[in-house]
């Protein structure tokens, strides 16, 4: 009886062993999905391609005070544009390869700003106008 109780207790384990290791492993090697912020109701969002050409548009036109979400996507495997930086906004964000990444803004002042990679080597123009 305690034999076979052992033996039942072995068999449990091990079955319950061989049936998280496949949803262990199909955890570690699924993609992982990100979670892509919504922008909140009624807030302007500007599409940024980033790619072999740069940053399209290359000139942004925004309002003073005005709340905006810009979204990059990154389509280029060019190590230059692989983040961005916004300096007078204090903004440096990574841009993974073929996901949209959103960046959430409010110009206080106008004038031109540059929208530039990392390495400052590409950039654009970002134009803030009065509201």
């Amino acid at each position: 009886m305690r034999r076979s109780l052992c033996l039942a207790a072995l068999a449990l384990a091990v079955s319950s062993l061989a049936c998280s290791k496949p949803a262990e492993e199909a955890q570690r090697s699924a993609p992982v999905a990100v979670a892509e912020p919504a922008a909140p109701p009624g807030v302007k969002r500007v599409d940024i391609a980033v790619n072999d050409s740069g940053f399209s548009p290359s000139t942004i036109d925004l309002k003073k005070g005005e709340p905006v979400v810009l979204r990059f996507t990154r389509t280029t495997t060019s190590e230059c544009l692989k983040a961005i930086a916004i300096p007078d906004l204090k903004v440096e964000k990574d841009l993974p390869l073929n996901v949209p990444v959103e960046v959430a803004v409010t110009p206080e002042k106008e004038g031109k700003m540059v929208l530039q990679c990392w390495m400052a080597m590409i950039k654009a123009t970002i134009n803030v106008v009065g509201a």
